[in-house]
């Protein structure tokens, strides 16, 4: 027999989060049974033992008639005809022939994206901790050349505090303030050399030496990063001086001019679409750096 579906569920039993598929009483006619899928009502329905036999309703022409099933005890899933998989309580994946990989659940098909890797299958590090390493070497640069450039630091702050204790002492007694320092005054133009040139020194041989010596900078090294060379993530051996250069200079000779800025932004941004992962100076370089944790 069959039926328009009703709505609701049968009782759900203690634990569970969907009735068993079965035969239930018809919500719609308590005179029939009518069976649960285990995730709603079917069409299909019967009379309940005991009570009157009904006439099946006619099937149209053309139309093959819904089929019936066994009755089967309280919780037991019904047998199904030969060559056909049976039915799985709902949240339960159906079983896999042995040796054989689960089929995806459709709606999470395609969600997972494999990770990039070199040729002999090396995961490549990702954008953010390859960010993450620059920050950290940043600040390892900037304060190894702070403490070699502390002797101009120190005179341009006696010249400001200078300044600082004049203006104080003028307003107190209701005099003009005093002059501003000249920038030129503050730092020449040797002094601006020298400043250039010992962040320039220092962050490049903080490179050279680092990627030469352990394949990473310290701040690659916190985050678990190495540079090795292209598609050869299992290399041991040490980079060659001029590839370790050539990374070093193309990375901080744009901080030498603004209108190098450019070329900066390029190198930082350019992992996000390059195939390899690779950075303006890995190119020029002909290296990658992997995850290696």
């Amino acid at each position: 027999m069959s039926s328009e579906i009703p709505v609701g569920s049968p009782p759900v039993p203690p634990g569970r989060h969907a009735a068993p598929s079965g035969w239930y009483p018809d919500p719609v006619n308590r005179a029939n049974e009518r069976y649960w899928d285990g995730w709603q009502w079917s069409r299909t329905t019967r009379p309940q033992e005991g009570s009157a036999p009904r006439r099946p309703a006619q099937t149209p022409v053309g139309q093959a008639p819904y089929p019936s099933y066994p009755q089967q005890p309280y919780g037991q899933t019904p047998q199904q005809p030969y060559g056909q998989a049976p039915q799985q309580p709902y949240g339960q994946a159906p079983q896999q022939p042995y040796g054989q990989a689960p089929a995806p659940y459709p709606g999470n098909a395609g969600a997972a994206k494999p990770v990039p890797t070199t040729e002999d299958g090396v995961p490549l590090a990702g954008w953010w901790w390859r960010a993450l390493a620059i920050v950290i070497d940043a600040v390892i640069v900037g304060v190894s050349a702070s403490l070699l450039l502390l002797p101009i630091y120190l005179r341009l702050a006696s010249t400001l505090g200078d300044y600082f204790r004049a203006t104080v002492e003028a307003a107190q007694q209701g005099q003009p303030m005093p002059p501003q320092p000249d920038v030129a005054a503050l730092l020449s133009g040797n002094d601006q050399l020298i400043l250039l040139l010992v962040s320039l020194g220092v962050h490049t041989a903080y490179i050279t030496l680092f990627v030469r010596w352990r394949s990473a900078t310290p701040g690659k090294m916190v985050v678990g990063l190495r540079v090795v060379p292209v598609d050869r993530g299992r290399s041991t051996e040490r980079l060659g001086w001029s590839t370790c250069l050539i990374r070093a200079l193309i990375w901080t000779v744009p901080n030498v001019q603004a209108v190098l800025l450019v070329i900066r932004i390029v190198d930082v941004m350019m992992p996000l679409w390059n195939p390899k992962r690779q950075a303006l100076h890995d190119v020029a370089a002909k290296t990658q750096v992997v995850k290696i944790r």
